[in-house]
């Protein structure tokens, strides 16, 4: 009853953060995957896409996923794209809990580690950055659900040579651990470190070999899905990993946004993760590491943090296919900490009381991260959405486009009703009554001359912008609307 409990309230706090979650957190969720799904659709130029598709360098499995999803929604009434990419955020915040609900009962086999489970739940609904990166529907998450089941099943099967399903099984986790690769390339690295893991096993033991030739046949399949997507996005046979590899390796476009040491990964973790929450992650972490080595995780996990350690570029994005792995590592370590503070009363206390500061900070980040948006220049894309429905408006935008982000048009979101101007000095425009005038600043700076304006939405609710302690929102830049009222003269 209890971890029904525990399970149900986990899958509402999904829910509620997939549905207030709205937009990316880096453009690549979006351009890379939504808008390629619409162009399929032949909604949206090809000339709208990012660099990447004409130098095909990106796979083609989750746009088709995504576009299949649209197809789907479509199908039973759904044609709000808001409500089709919340659909996609809860699914994969749903498959997420699901998978890290079987890690749990995975851990607690092993007797030495039977609370280790249990923390993974609570760590799973209450530590504050993950249900919002579990509903990223991202190459990231998406490279890292794939591997997390892939990597389950073999264990499973592998682990009880009595199971009846072990062949199906093992097919299972080819397939996955194969699309995860197809999902985000850089997952080679931890195809790497479970075939090493294997080829170990194998030396250890003669029954490892035979699992291979249920393990091949998977992995042929998510390369033939593979293949198949990506001839479907770019209408030709296409070698996106190999010319990911050229473009980002050998030519190192990737060096084009930036370079950073090989520790950046661990000082941004500590500063983004937020101390002390950050503190205790990275310093169990390692000790869950020296713990299970010998187990599969470490060994796909190694390489891939190596791997990343030498690239020049880096962005903690890229660690977010290891979010499972981190977590059961870093639980496995809590509980050896937890061992050896049983005998030692005074560091017993101290940790408590470390640990309780911890938990309070932790559940104020997650209640914003849950209720606030990815992106808010999408929260106001729907809000545009749904008041421009019965009725055309008239949008003016400063110096770009309405629908332009991050240099390109994000056409998925793109309301039918709405005609949008561009300028540079309002001053010097005739604006109509009733028109929409977008700021990303709280207040409007500049307002139009000799007219009268009213802010009709904010990024964040009434209830907040009614304090106004210290004239903050005069110093906040958020996206917001104002409408045009009792123009008295136009210049």
């Amino acid at each position: 009853m209890y971890r029904r409990t525990l399970f149900v309230s986990t899958l509402l706090i999904y829910a509620i953060t997939a549905w207030f979650s709205e937009g990316y957190h880096h453009p690549d969720e979006h351009f890379q995957v939504l808008e390629p799904a619409h162009y399929k659709l032949g909604r949206s130029p090809a000339g709208d896409l990012p660099w990447e598709f004409e130098a095909q360098i990106r796979p083609g499995l989750q746009p088709a996923i995504a576009y299949t999803m649209i197809r789907a929604a479509e199908m039973t009434g759904i044609y709000n794209p808001f409500i089709q990419a919340f659909l996609m955020r809860l699914c994969s915040g749903w498959l997420c809990l699901w998978l890290f609900w079987a890690w749990a009962a995975w851990l607690e086999k092993d007797a030495r580690y039977a609370s280790a489970g249990n923390w993974l739940r609570w760590s799973v609904l209450l530590l504050w950055f993950v249900p919002y990166l579990s509903v990223r529907f991202s190459s990231e998450n998406m490279a890292g659900l794939s591997f997390a089941a892939g990597a389950l099943l073999l264990l499973q099967s592998l682990e009880n040579t009595g199971l009846k399903r072990r062949p199906y099984y093992l097919f299972l986790a080819g397939l996955l651990l194969g699309l995860s690769f197809f999902f985000r390339f850089q997952m080679g690295f931890v195809l790497i470190g479970i075939g090493t893991w294997m080829f170990w096993k194998m030396l250890m033991s003669d029954h490892f070999l035979k699992p291979l030739r249920y393990v091949l046949p998977g992995l042929l399949l998510a390369v033939l899905a593979g293949v198949g997507a990506d001839f479907w996005l770019y209408g030709k046979y296409a070698l996106p990993a190999y010319n990911y590899f050229v473009s980002n390796i050998i030519d190192n476009k990737s060096a084009y946004w930036g370079t950073s040491p090989w520790w950046y990964y661990f000082t941004e973790t500590l500063v983004t993760a937020v101390p002390p929450i950050s503190i205790l992650l990275l310093f169990f972490l390692p000790i869950g590491i020296w713990v299970a080595r010998k187990q599969l995780l470490v060994w796909s996990l190694l390489p891939f943090l190596l791997a990343h350690f030498v690239v020049g570029h880096k962005e903690l994005r890229f660690m977010f296919p290891m979010l499972l792995p981190v977590l059961v590592l870093a639980v496995l370590g809590m509980v050896e900490v937890e061992k050896y503070l049983f005998g030692h009363a005074a560091a017993r206390l101290w940790y408590r009381r470390f640990f309780v500061l911890t938990l309070t900070l932790n559940s104020l980040l997650l209640t914003a991260r849950c209720l606030l948006a990815a992106q808010e220049s999408v929260a106001c894309f729907r809000f545009l959405y749904e008041y421009t429905a019965a009725t055309p408006v008239t949008v003016y935008s400063h110096k770009k486009m309405l629908y332009e982000v991050v240099g390109l048009n994000m056409n998925f979101y793109r309301a039918p009703n709405i005609q949008n101007h561009m300028y540079v000095d309002i001053k010097a425009k005739k604006i109509p009554a009733g028109a929409l005038l977008l700021s990303q600043d709280l207040q409007l700076k500049n307002p139009p001359k000799d007219s009268k304006t009213e802010r009709i939405y904010a990024s964040f609710p009434d209830w907040i912008l009614n304090v106004n302690l210290n004239d903050w929102q005069s110093r906040t830049r958020m996206w917001s609307l104002y409408q045009v009222r009792n123009l008295t003269r136009q210049h």
